[in-house]
């Protein structure tokens, strides 16, 4: 009988995201007569259940740049006998493609959203650069849905015959199972009876545009006196959140909640799920809401037009723009609750046509089996 194939997934961070979420799934699902998985990233809230789901955690700072962490990935490959590198992250592409490259052996490196907007000017082209370059010399590279795709190739981040659209998905039975009840999700959100709850489960970092949300609640406060907006997630720009709430005047309607484990479980108290990202690549908590039979306003990024259906299962506005986004908002607010509901089961039944789990691990499998396979990239699984 072969041994497994030794899998290294290299994170940019342990903390609740894409990532990780990713990571966890794989680990689930993927055979452990086939696959033996070591995960390395920095220390976060999720490493701990990385280690218990993967049996292999090494502390590593893939988020910064050090040399030392570099020699740190490259020490891990020999010592462990990796046979892959599986990166997420940008600072994780950078240490992992360039580790496998130097001790032989093949890489594959995740998209979960091309975030360099916010870059200064000439930071973006040394930024795209890199990772164009990174690109060519990786085996695979993979996008976690086809609009992400298509923006990559607008920007040579998608190598002809080494980029492969693998999409994101969620476990639908699961989230139901462990969803709590809407009285009890209600109650742990603080929302009371009558009350109508417009929520968003989100790291608080600038590209997830809280601070547009909060702009369009605004509006949405005056003209609803019972909305209640509940952010549900820490981050870095969790003071600066916090005091434009209260400069809004709005700090009396908003719950910041924190981090919460499992938040999913609780979005069956909601009545509407936001996102406001400026970019995504495909947000696993817009599919999670989906999937519990939330009717969803987001913004038309990369992403988002993979899952939500303008005008079927909610309603997608530009980014940026909080003036549309609290129209839409008040326009499903307006709705009779069962057309929400029908938006929302609409979109329940489009996460389980297109964005289940089990169909990404296989696919992620196929992957890893062609790559280990054929090196190179020359491998039989469909690429772009």
């Amino acid at each position: 009988m072969a041994e497994p194939l030794r899998v290294l997934e290299l994170l940019v961070s342990t903390d609740p995201g894409g990532g990780p979420a990713h990571v966890l799934d794989l680990a689930a699902r993927l055979p452990r007569d086939e696959f033996d998985f070591t995960v390395a990233g920095p220390e976060g809230a999720y490493a701990g259940r990385l280690r218990d789901s993967c049996g292999a955690f090494v502390n590593i700072a893939a988020d910064r740049l050090s040399l030392g962490s570099f020699v740190a990935v490259r020490r891990l490959i020999g010592e462990r006998g990796i046979e892959l590198v599986h990166s997420h992250g940008k600072g994780a592409g950078l240490y992992g493609r360039l580790a496998a490259r130097r001790a032989g052996i093949p890489s594959i490196h995740t998209f979960h959203g091309i975030h360099y907007a916010r870059y200064p000017v000439g930071l973006r082209g040394l930024y795209l650069a890199l990772e164009r370059r990174l690109a060519a010399i990786g085996t695979a590279v993979v996008h976690v849905s086809e609009s992400q795709a298509r923006e990559a190739a607008a920007l040579h981040l998608a190598p002809a015959g080494r980029t492969h659209v693998i999409v994101n998905g969620v476990d639908v039975a699961g989230l139901t199972a462990k969803a709590e009840s809407r009285e009890a999700a209600r109650a742990a959100l603080g929302l009371a009876d009558g009350e109508l709850g417009i929520g968003i489960v989100a790291r608080l970092d600038p590209i997830k545009a809280i601070d547009v949300l909060l702009e369009a609640f605004a509006r949405v406060a005056r003209a609803w006196p019972r909305a209640r907006l509940i952010v549900i997630g820490g981050g870095p720009e969790a003071g600066r959140l916090h005091a434009l709430a209260r400069s809004l005047g709005i700090d009396s309607r908003v719950r910041f909640t924190g981090a919460v484990p499992d938040a999913a479980r609780l979005l069956g108290g909601l009545d509407l799920y936001v996102s406001a990202s400026r970019r995504e690549g495909l947000s696993l908590a817009v599919l999670e809401a989906m999937a519990l039979g939330l009717p969803v306003v987001a913004t038309r990024v990369a992403g988002h037009l993979d899952a939500v259906s303008d005008g079927v299962t909610g309603r997608l506005v530009p980014p940026d723009q909080p003036g549309t986004l609290g129209d839409a908002l008040e326009s499903l607010l307006g709705e009779p609750a069962a057309a929400r509901r029908a938006l929302g089961e609409a979109g329940r039944r489009r996460v389980e046509q297109r964005f289940g789990v089990e169909r990404m691990a296989a696919e992620t499998a196929a992957l890893y089996r062609a790559v280990a396979r054929f090196p190179e990239g020359k491998s039989s699984a469909s690429g772009v």
